[in-house]
């Protein structure tokens, strides 16, 4: 290990470099040193070349966990069967294949909830990674402060293949500041079993989800009645699930509860409002278990408690192979009349380092478009959705379990966050303020007013 990667891992571990999940918001970090709009220029990273790439080390920060006992010396993504296994085994790929002999050392990235945290400290030093895993929720904070170069033009990175969900992930007003790797959102996983067991099924064995919300209640209703078990399982203590459903729900009448442009919000509208009593109504008719946080919620789901579970696609994959009964997945819950469900993105960006090493930079941004090119096998190994119209078309990702089932989240229903800079800590807050009117009885009206409040506050 490098004198550079020793201090680099011991920094990030001393800050708990870990994983984020898929969507969960980081803390906000101290600002970070002012590179004058991304360091060194994108026609001087391009201009590297080969011969002075050859050689070349780099050091990447992730999350998504620690498994080189189970992944040292494996280039076949065929044997992942984790997303720490597929992106490990990826990034050996590209070690054993790349032309130039570019190495790459891992820093972090053994559990989650603070991989931010860790990486906030690293790009406040001198001693920052040469690439980073971030999510598009992520990026536009880091971007602002002028921690993360620009994708240069000429490096043969096919940002026009990219779905527009991951196109919109990394694009900040007109220029790139990441590589897509993929796009993830919630989704409906169902248990067939259950819901044939309560008479919801058609002839033909299938579940149609319900399109409204008087129509939902009533399969809620019924199930309930039917079986005395859960009829949607949702993840809503200690974890963000609730907040992304309410956004989803406001989504889908048709509005936002903040315009990002006008730096202006609305969530104690009507939409913001009944989005939110659906929520409390679930809870109150015993069709979902609010106190339940992500491990027990999934384990419920997977026992056969519950006949849908409200989580990301990355799930899939696990449901898959543990689910004891007729497992199979369709889009989220879409009740008013648009289609939408919260998404978010995996990114590489490539973070600006004091002396601006075009080659240093160049080798980054090499690894980053090998990912990209690879996000195809990425996703099917790992449950996400690729970020390439052409991997979502191709046969590998089509064949795979059940990705075709939520194929219009991959293309139409998946809906970002907010692109602002406060988001982080915004959506930190709306979890905490809507997640009180379930567990702690709090009102709906006061609680979306006091969330109105703190939001235009931190937008002023």
């Amino acid at each position: 290990m490098s004198r550079r990667t020793a201090a680099m891992a011991a920094m990030v571990a001393a800050a708990s470099l870990v994983l984020a999940g898929c969507g969960l918001s980081g803390s906000e970090g101290d600002d970070g040193p002012d590179a004058g709009g991304g360091g060194e220029s994108a026609e001087s990273i391009a201009a590297v070349t080969d011969e002075e790439l050859e050689g070349t080390t780099i050091t990447m920060a992730r999350f998504f966990g620690d498994c080189d006992d189970t992944t040292d010396g494996v280039t076949d993504i065929a044997e992942a069967t984790t997303e720490c296994e597929a992106i490990q085994i990826l990034t050996n790929k590209f070690v054993a294949e790349n032309e130039w002999g570019i190495e790459v050392e891992r820093l972090g990235g053994a559990a989650w909830h603070s991989y931010y945290d860790g990486l906030n400290a690293a790009l406040a030093s001198s001693e920052r990674p040469d690439i980073a895993v971030m999510h598009g929720s992520n990026l536009p904070d880091y971007a602002s402060r002028n921690l993360i170069v620009p994708v240069p033009e000429d490096m043969g990175i096919d940002l026009a293949d990219a779905t527009q969900p991951a196109s919109d992930a990394v694009d900040i007003d007109g220029e790139y500041y990441g590589v897509p790797f993929d796009t993830h959102a919630i989704v409906s996983h169902l248990n067939m079993d259950l819901l044939a067991e309560a008479g919801l099924t058609e002839a033909d064995g299938s579940y149609t989800m319900p399109d409204s919300v008087e129509a939902f209640l009533a399969d809620a209703q019924t199930f309930h009645e039917a079986t005395g078990k859960t009829f949607i399982d949702i993840a809503l203590s200690g974890d963000p699930m609730g907040s992304r459903l309410w956004m989803a729900l406001i989504w889908q009448q048709g509005e936002d509860f903040i315009d990002a442009e006008a730096r202006t919000a609305s969530a104690d509208s009507a939409a913001a409002t009944a989005a939110l009593e659906f929520i409390n109504e679930l809870a109150d008719s015993g069709y979902t278990e609010p106190t339940r946080d992500y491990d027990a919620s999934q384990q419920a789901f997977l026992r056969g408690e519950s006949a849908i579970m409200y989580n990301g696609v990355w799930a899939v994959n696990q449901y898959a192979a543990e689910a004891p009964f007729d497992y199979q997945v369709t889009d989220a819950p879409m009740l008013f009349d648009e289609a939408a469900t919260w998404a978010n993105s995996h990114l590489w960006a490539v973070p600006v380092q004091d002396d601006a090493d075009p080659v240093q930079y160049r080798a980054a941004f090499e690894l980053a478009k090998f990912l990209y090119e690879h996000t195809g096998e990425w996703a099917v190994a790992t449950g996400h959705m690729a970020s390439s119209t052409s991997a979502l078309e191709s046969e590998a990702y089509q064949n795979a379990p059940h990705r075709t089932q939520y194929l219009n989240t991959a293309t139409e229903y998946g809906h970002m966050q907010p692109r602002l800079v406060e988001w982080p800590a915004i959506g930190d807050l709306v979890h905490e303020k809507i997640e009180a009117t379930w567990l702690s009885g709090a009102d709906v009206d006061t609680a979306l007013a006091e969330l109105q409040t703190e939001i235009t506050n931190r937008l002023q």
